[in-house]
């Protein structure tokens, strides 16, 4: 499920070493802010900002000229020789729809658009024969990939946004490393990957106490339902789709954050796992072995901890 369809939240970033000044930049990529602090090494800024700029280039759905706007806009059945950071990118995608049964579907750009959580804006929320509409030519299923050739059977829009900006964070982590960086922690859009030893505070219902969660030499993607919501046919959604039926669903899980070496797939599996219920996401984590921490869309004021369920950690 595109990024765009639900909101990943930080609520706290902080060391856990003391010892020396952390020199920290922020700016702005990929329709999002980005946060890098550092220890031990100079961070080339220059050479950070001009990558993430190709990054947005190429995977921008908002940007008419970045080479997915142009996929989206090409003819069907006409093969399309993508780039090789897209055709990886869109590869890794389809493997992870996979891996989740079709919860994760880079192929929901129509969807995304009618209902407005995406580039095009809408006044008023679709009707179910629009929605019924939409969902014919939303799935990354009507389109094939041969190498680096893309080939769409139907016109569906590719969305990347629920894994582009986790792979900007590898991406950026790369460039860190060359330029000999010894310790730090990059932020963009709330997906997180860090160098050394950093403590992460995930948000937690009605200003409950965050987790922390250590992270080192890993990275973490946390994707929430509790920031937007809609009133649709007089009910209140939040902004999840049900990539098979193309409508609104409301998870019964507050959130869910993944711990992984690539931050790419730490994005797509959130997504992926805060569209499912809570029973599947975790024996989907299960069979992955995932490190994950779920929280229940409940309040249990007596005892905060039966809202959450940690795997692998």
């Amino acid at each position: 499920m595109p990024k765009l369809v639900v909101f990943f939240l930080f609520l706290s970033l902080s060391s856990c070493d003391q010892g020396q000044a952390i020199n920290q930049f922020t700016g702005k990529t990929m329709g999002t802010t980005y946060t890098i602090k550092s220890q031990g090494g100079q961070v080339n800024r220059l050479q950070i900002e001009e990558r993430l700029k190709q990054i947005n280039q190429i995977f921008s759905s908002w940007d008419k000229h970045s080479e997915l706007s142009q996929v989206n806009n090409a003819s069907i059945h006409r093969p399309i020789l993508l780039s090789t950071e897209l055709s990886q990118v869109l590869n890794d995608s389809i493997r992870v729809h996979q891996q989740t049964d079709g919860f994760f579907d880079p192929g929901l750009g129509r969807l995304i658009d009618i209902w407005g959580f995406g580039v095009t804006k809408v006044i008023e929320k679709p009707n179910r024969a629009m929605v019924s509409q939409a969902l014919k030519s939303s799935s990354i299923n009507l389109a094939t990939l041969n190498g680096q050739y893309f080939i769409k059977q139907a016109d569906i829009h590719i969305n990347l946004s629920a894994i582009a900006k986790g792979y900007a964070v590898d991406e950026v982590t790369k460039l860190l490393v060359n330029q000999g960086v010894q310790r730090f922690m990059i932020e963009i859009g709330g997906e997180v990957k860090t160098r050394g030893s950093w403590t992460i505070g995930i948000e937690t219902p009605d200003g409950q106490t965050p987790i922390s969660i250590e992270l080192e030499n890993e990275s973490i993607a946390t994707s929430g339902n509790y920031r937007q919501y809609f009133i649709w046919e007089g009910k209140r959604y939040a902004h999840i789709l049900n990539p098979f039926t193309g409508l609104p669903d409301n998870s019964d899980l507050f959130s869910v954050s993944v711990i992984h070496q690539s931050n790419a797939l730490a994005d797509a599996y959130a997504t992926a796992m805060i569209a499912m219920s809570s029973k599947k996401a975790i024996k989907f984590a299960q069979r992955l072995k995932l490190k994950a921490v779920l929280i229940l869309n409940r309040v249990d004021k007596q005892n905060s901890s039966n809202n959450i369920i940690k795997l692998g950690l």
